[in-house]
């Protein structure tokens, strides 16, 4: 009766974990009908081979030997929502409807504010929220950016990622939508606040997602190479990262200092400059990627590509040219 309960739970675990007997294999190291055997209780896996598949599942091994009541918690129609993202929600379209009326009233109206406070209100927060949520109810881990379909993933440990991250994109934005709110609203920021407060809204957003991947790497992958490819990844993004905020930070500081116009011959100069520079650090970022995706730990060192080592360093010499330009 034990043994017959032993392959069912296995079976049920391997499902719910979206994983295919091949995969178990593997991970297990032994044959796929050593599994199949195992599920159609031909056979038992050894006291090892239990605390394996106990660690794969993220179960405990009473729970795989069905001496304790399972919680099903994986499934994704059972995995519950924070309702917190749709608070934030609600105080951001607050703080914008409050700012329409009250600048309006005494005014401070200014178009360019209201589309930064939209910008991170509607199209980052809420369509952030939606698509998260989204992919967490119908267990499309698949369609978020940044997650394979060749990879295995642990479904529990990636929902929960993707609704710390709804809850840290909510609160980020709704922190600095009410920062423009009162700042404007009492009349005291400098011409340039805008430009800031977005350059740091984007960049905490990045940081908010770079580091909560980068903490739960261990969790959400299923095999040693997928986590040591995901952990060389980081470098990667955070570098073409870095190469973006300095050639905007770049621009950014010569229009101030030099007092540069827009529309005007140095402008177009500066912008040129940005846009060739970006594109040349957004194709060694792809070649990169696709080169770390090819990378097979277990065999070899990892090495980054000279191309993209040339991309990144052409990069940084036009945002340098930016300087003698202007």
């Amino acid at each position: 009766m034990e043994q017959k309960l032993i392959g069912a739970n296995i079976a049920r675990f391997r499902t719910e974990k979206g994983l295919s007997q091949e995969k178990v294999a593997e991970y297990m190291g032994v044959s796929g009908q050593a599994v199949t055997k195992w599920e159609g209780n031909l056979s038992k896996p050894n006291s090892e081979n239990l605390i394996r598949l106990a660690e794969l599942f993220g179960i405990s091994v009473d729970d795989l030997l069905g001496n304790q009541r399972i919680d099903v918690t994986t499934d994704g129609k059972k995995y519950k929502n924070s309702k917190m993202p749709w608070l934030f929600i609600v105080i951001t379209l607050i703080c914008i409807v409050a700012y329409i009326f009250m600048s309006a009233m005494n005014g401070l109206f200014r178009a360019g504010t209201l589309i930064c406070m939209f910008l991170m209100g509607i199209p980052v927060q809420m369509f952030l929220h939606i698509y998260f949520t989204n992919a967490i109810d119908k267990d499309s881990i698949s369609t978020v950016a940044g997650f394979d379909n060749n990879i295995e993933y642990d479904h529990l440990e990636v929902k929960r990622l993707l609704t710390q991250l709804d809850i840290h994109i909510g609160i980020l934005s709704t922190v600095y939508v009410f920062l423009l709110c009162m700042i404007h609203l009492f009349d005291l920021e400098p011409e340039w606040i805008n430009g800031v407060l977005i350059l740091f809204y984007v960049l905490n957003i990045l940081l908010c997602i770079l580091i909560n991947n980068y903490k739960v790497i261990n969790k959400i992958y299923i095999y040693e190479a997928d986590k040591k490819r995901a952990l060389k990844g980081i470098p990667v993004t955070i570098t073409y990262i870095l190469l973006l905020f300095i050639g905007m930070g770049v621009t950014v500081f010569l229009f101030e200092s030099k007092g540069i116009e827009n529309n005007t011959m140095p402008a177009m100069k500066l912008a040129a400059l940005l846009i060739f520079g970006a594109v040349l650090a957004t194709i060694g970022y792809f070649v990169e990627s696709n080169h770390l995706k090819k990378w097979e730990p277990m065999k070899s060192d990892y090495k980054i590509s000279k191309f993209s080592l040339i991309s990144a360093t052409a990069s940084i010499i036009l945002f340098g040219i930016m300087f003698v330009f202007t």
